[in-house]
């Protein structure tokens, strides 16, 4: 990722995350009406799994703010079962969130985000 020009910080799970967008990003941003809620979600299934999710809601789920129009949340997860064709059928694992203590203890460092294409586009590092 290129041309990054903001930076913030904000805290989940009590340990600071760096947060930092290009200029594009920042121009989709100035555009919308309502601020883009970033799910940072960290799948265990088969495998770990990290995916960047663009929402317009957050649901019940608390965000933070890294300004007015950019808010993210932290959702670890796990699959409830590891099938084949269940995953066919539904694109993925069916899941359930995790609240435990170990998971508590783990938050994003670093997370990146681009707007390229007419697409959003993000990554984040543990």
């Amino acid at each position: 990722m290129t041309h990054t020009i903001r930076t913030a910080s904000v805290v989940i799970n009590g340990r600071n995350v760096a947060i930092e967008w290009t200029k594009a990003a920042q121009s989709e941003l100035s555009r919308r009406d309502n601020p883009l809620i970033v799910e940072l979600e960290l799948y265990f299934s088969c495998l770990v799994k990290k995916f960047v999710h663009f929402r317009e809601d957050a649901g019940d789920r608390e965000t933070v703010a890294a300004n007015e129009r950019l808010l993210l949340y932290y959702r670890p997860v796990t699959s409830t079962a590891c099938s084949f064709a269940v995953a066919e059928r539904l694109g993925r694992q069916p899941e359930m969130e995790l609240h435990t203590r170990a998971v508590g203890r783990i938050s994003p460092k670093k997370v990146s985000l681009d707007f390229t294409r007419g697409r959003w586009k993000g990554d984040f590092s543990l």
